[in-house]
């Protein structure tokens, strides 16, 4: 049965939804001229059987970065692109430092004697049948953890291994010095836990995934029966994500000068990743006290926290991993635009995997594809945008954001003068619960706006009458406001290939995905060797109508950026972020920087200015009537000025390539940002350097300061 709804939204904007194949009719002015209407034409012109014929020649076989299958991608993706119509498409190459895995890795145990009880497995055992091609290769390491054997009769159960985790062992009077610390994934960036545990002592981490997390319903309903872990799988994953270790802060060309191995940022411990089932066989040997409720999880025994072994056992730890110099290839091509083809709207997505990349990065990749596709097309057709769009698949993403990190290095003069905008896609289905993005506050308005014009994929939402993406967004993530009348934004931090444009270069960056309900634990296969082409279209969404909703929203923005007359930044969104985060962390640190007598009367002036000065930039931006090229070009760069001008030169304290003074990673959980992070690092020390905070706080006013002047367009006031 054929059934559609025709659906008006905010007056002249009408909806026509098919329920049996999503359509997406907008009636809207033309955006670039001439007849067509190029929003109803690209929404109209995505196509999920093309994503999908994309989805399965990338997902075919594993693809870690580095590796031959790799860049044999990066060269088809290129003939690709060439083949649409794409300009000047380019393969970008960079000479990095890589770790592979080794054989063997794992854990063993030993009984009183010695004698081997327990062994660990490095691979995860086939359960599809047959099972997917190359699956015996995935081999389970963490990237660049040191080698070394470790063998030990103390090991420490420590949770998530967060900082309030290890504080909490702390107060039992429980040390993980010397001693094996097992840490279940989840909440933090592993490299965290790891460091935590490394910077207290510890000898080597095992990381595993909880069945509390990642198996929910029980070992007889997992994967390939549902989205769910088995007991073998086993999350790969990096321990650093900062670029390329050898050459931080500058591109890995070939003339780079390259810092000494024993100098780079690598963890001094080894590390080794393990599927639940193996975990089980460790943690019941576990004695001590009996673990907090918060921190039992899903396996059948007695969670302890050690750090003693029952029956005089020992646990061995062997890490064999390696680290070489490998070439890795971005991929990026252009659509020149006309008016001003020096202004850059990026769109960017990773192509490496662990494994097979069935969700991350590939669900992105294929409608990265299917974008470049119907913007081709569309350039074909007589479409032009104003403003030059560049499209980028990244390399080696999951080994620590490199590709990104060293392109956005290589060329960061011409970034920070000329890209607009950054909008990133990492993996496009975490599940099918809601649309989520991801985004600094720039960004909230004009990601809000194209939501409500994107169908909702979601056959049993719109029965209910919720229509768009935005509906059921808000319906089922409203925000703190009051009455929760805007949907939930979330943070984010060094997770994925937004790191060095937002944190580095100060280009307005954001992310998105439709995601799991509130409490959820999302992607239970991430980064395993399950994660494949029929995990995503059979059991995450079949038909890919999820697929075609993210890429249409990609789509819209990438249009509405590089087509706008004013570039639709939400300027007083972001400086009422910034008012309303300066009163929150007073709310955390008053107390200490009154102990230090400290004055922070300078800056909270700073902030109001810059609150003001946003106000003012917008009410003279919407009184212009028929601007000329000039007037807009004026405009749009000073909300282009806003970001950079919180960039320091000098980075922040101990973390030089992350110049932006206001957001950046926390120290805590890589995976999101902070506010004022130099200000919080010094504040949360155990005894903060009066001097140091003083400094972070002149610095911080001096850049809202050039914030607030940047949207004037005096040289002073």
């Amino acid at each position: 049965m054929r059934v559609s709804l025709v659906i008006t939204i905010a007056g002249s904007v009408t909806v026509m939804l098919t329920i049996v194949v999503v359509t997406l009719v907008v009636t809207l002015s033309p955006n670039t001229g001439g007849d067509k209407d190029y929003r109803e034409y690209l929404l109209n012109s995505i196509d999920p059987n093309s994503i999908n014929k994309f989805l399965r020649e990338l997902t075919s076989k594993p693809h870690p970065a580095g590796s031959v299958r790799d860049r044999d991608l990066a060269v088809s993706i290129q003939a690709r692109w060439e083949g649409f119509g794409l300009e000047n498409v380019k393969l970008m190459e960079y000479d990095v430092l890589l770790s592979s895995p080794g054989v063997p890795n794992k854990f063993s145990t030993l009984d009183s004697g010695g004698n081997v009880l327990f062994e660990s497995s490095n691979t995860q055992p086939p359960v599809d049948d047959p099972p997917p091609y190359g699956q015996d290769e995935i081999l389970s390491f963490n990237a660049f953890s040191a080698n070394g054997i470790v063998i030990s009769d103390k090991v420490v159960y420590a949770n998530y291994g967060s900082e309030e985790d290890f504080q909490l062992l702390a107060t039992y009077n429980i040390s993980v010095s010397d001693s094996i610390v097992v840490i279940r994934y989840g909440q933090i960036f592993r490299g965290d836990k790891v460091r935590f545990a490394e910077a207290r002592g510890a000898n080597g981490v095992i990381l595993y995934s909880d069945p509390a997390d990642v198996a929910p319903e029980g070992p007889s309903f997992t994967y390939p029966n549902s989205v769910y872990a088995p007991p073998g799988a086993t999350q790969l994953g990096s321990l650093r994500l900062q670029g390329d270790l050898l050459t931080p802060g500058y591109p890995a060309i070939e003339s780079a000068f390259r810092i000494p191995m024993e100098k780079a940022d690598l963890p001094k411990i080894p590390v080794q990743p393990v599927g639940y089932h193996d975990a089980s066989v460790l943690l019941s040997l576990i004695g001590g006290d009996t673990a907090p409720a918060a921190w039992r999880g899903g396996l059948n025994l007695t969670y302890m926290v050690g750090p003693d072994l029952l029956d005089g056992s020992k646990v061995k730890l062997e890490v064999n991993n390696s680290l070489s110099r490998k070439t890795v290839q971005d991929v990026v091509g252009v659509l020149k635009g006309t008016e001003e083809p020096d202004r850059f709207v990026l769109l960017g997505n990773h192509y490496d995997a662990w494994g097979y990349g069935g969700l991350d990065p590939s669900s992105a990749t294929a409608a990265l594809t299917e974008l470049v596709k119907v913007f081709t097309q569309m350039y074909r057709e007589g479409w032009r945008p104003r403003r030059t769009l560049v499209f980028c698949n990244w390399a080696a993403e999951e080994p620590g954001i490199i590709g990104s990190t060293e392109f956005a290095e290589q060329f960061s003069v011409s970034l920070k003068d000329r890209a607009v905008v950054y909008l990133n896609v990492d993996t496009l289905i975490g599940g099918n619960y809601s649309f989520m993005a991801m985004g600094v506050p720039m960004l909230h308005d004009i990601i809000m706006d194209m939501a409500q014009l994107v169908a909702n994929p979601d056959k049993e939402e719109v029965k209910v009458g919720r229509p768009t993406l935005y509906d059921t967004w808000l319906a089922r993530y409203p925000d703190d406001s009051p009455g929760g009348s805007r949907p939930l934004v979330l943070p984010f931090g060094s997770g994925s290939d937004y790191r060095a444009f937002m944190f580095s270069l100060g280009i307005p960056s954001m992310d998105m995905c439709f995601t799991v309900a509130p409490g959820e634990k999302g992607l239970p296969l991430y980064h395993t060797a399950y994660e494949t082409y029929k995990l995503n279209t059979q059991l995450m969404d079949q038909g890919l109508l999820f697929h075609q909703a993210s890429a249409r929203m990609w789509g819209l923005l990438a249009l509405e950026f590089s087509t706008r007359n004013f570039l639709p930044f939400g300027v007083v969104p972001y400086v009422d972020f910034i008012s309303t985060a300066w009163k929150d962390f007073l709310t955390t640190y008053k107390k200490i920087l009154t102990n230090l007598d400290v004055k922070t009367e300078y800056l909270k002036k700073s902030v109001t200015t810059l609150q003001a000065a946003g106000a003012d930039f917008m009410s003279r931006l919407n009184d212009e009537e028929n601007p000329d090229d000039l007037t807009i070009r004026r405009y749009n760069d000073a909300m282009m000025l806003l970001d950079r001008a919180l960039l320091s030169s000098d980075g922040l304290p101990g973390r030089p390539t992350l110049k932006h003074v206001f957001l950046a990673p926390s120290v805590t959980n890589g995976y999101e940002w902070e506010t004022f992070p130099g200000l919080r690092d010094l504040l949360r020390e155990e005894n903060p350097d009066r001097r140091a905070v003083q400094e972070q706080i002149a610095i911080l006013t001096h850049h809202f300061l050039m914030a607030a002047n940047a949207l004037t367009f005096d040289l002073w006031q």
